[in-house]
């Protein structure tokens, strides 16, 4: 009887895993310009009526695609993953270039909700910390369109593909890729604005890696620390977590992140209102 409880709960979550990568595949064919197999093309459709939901995609664009296709890569990979390699320790230990790729595409959707939040200017200095492959970085710099971009990560395997990405983007004279991590990066030009995610940080360096970050920034910048956001005891809050903390970050909420900007001095510290439903919440600090 338990197994037939487990296999009825296994068949329901499968069934949500494979309804993402069937959304996921129909944004792809549209990008190829394809059409797919017939019979794979007309079960795809199939899923998104099922999901009421295919107008929805449909009216994204290509920029938009890019995104979602990106955090559904990514995010399958990871899972994936866990499954594999359930013993090994925390820590973003990725080589895979696929996942690092689509990691980093899916950040770019930051550099929108940082302008709806108010902050930056289109001649900001930024530092954007744990850059990766610099798909936010990049993303940065048409959003601000006369800014400059300092980029750290520790993991080459990352910056690899970062130095690709920023090259075929055009963008050296204005995109800076460091291997540093947040805490022992020193700089003396000072930045307008930072960009910090806590899910990628590791929570013992996090009061040491803000209280960096309010030295580094001009008077007047702004720090905005990206947490996880959702009810507590929800499934999605589990799921988040869960994969945070297996990549060596912090699952910290936005209550803990003002705490973090409260204690290193920063003034006006809030949660703007995006108007956005995403699994992302915001808090911004200014630097006296």
């Amino acid at each position: 009887m338990a197994l037939d409880d487990v296999m009825g709960l296994t068949n329901r979550l499968l069934t949500s895993a494979d309804a993402l990568a069937a959304m996921t595949a129909r944004l792809r064919l549209i990008d190829l310009g394809e059409e797919g197999d017939p019979a794979v093309r007309a079960q795809l459709d199939r899923v998104a009526d099922a999901l009421e939901s295919r107008e929805l995609y449909d009216a994204l664009d290509e920029r938009e695609r890019a995104i979602v296709i990106a955090f559904s890569r990514s995010y399958l990979r990871q899972a994936l993953d866990l499954v594999e390699d359930p013993t090994r320790a925390p820590g973003w230990s990725y080589s895979d270039p696929v996942l690092l790729q689509a990691q980093g595409s899916a950040s770019a959707a930051v550099a929108h909700m940082l302008a709806r939040a108010g902050v930056g200017s289109p001649d900001a200095r930024i530092l954007d910390v744990g850059t990766g492959v610099a798909g936010l970085a990049i993303a940065l710099c048409s959003t601000f369109p006369e800014s400059t971009v300092v980029g750290l990560d520790p993991w080459e395997p990352s910056l690899a593909i970062a130095r690709k990405n920023v090259a075929e983007a055009g963008l050296e004279s204005r995109i800076t890729l460091l291997d540093a991590a947040i805490q022992d990066f020193d700089d003396t030009d000072g930045f307008d604005l930072v960009w910090l995610p806590s899910f990628f940080i590791p929570e013992s360096v996090i009061d040491r890696a803000i209280e960096r970050i309010h030295d580094l920034l001009r008077p007047g910048g702004a720090l905005v620390v990206g947490t996880a956001q959702g009810e507590a005891q929800s499934l999605d809050a589990a799921v988040d977590d869960l994969r945070t903390i297996r990549s060596g970050g912090s699952a910290a909420g936005t209550a803990d992140a003002r705490a973090w900007l409260d204690r290193a001095g920063f003034d006006a510290v809030r949660e703007p209102d995006l108007g956005m439903d995403v699994p992302l919440g915001l808090v911004v600090g200014t630097k006296p």
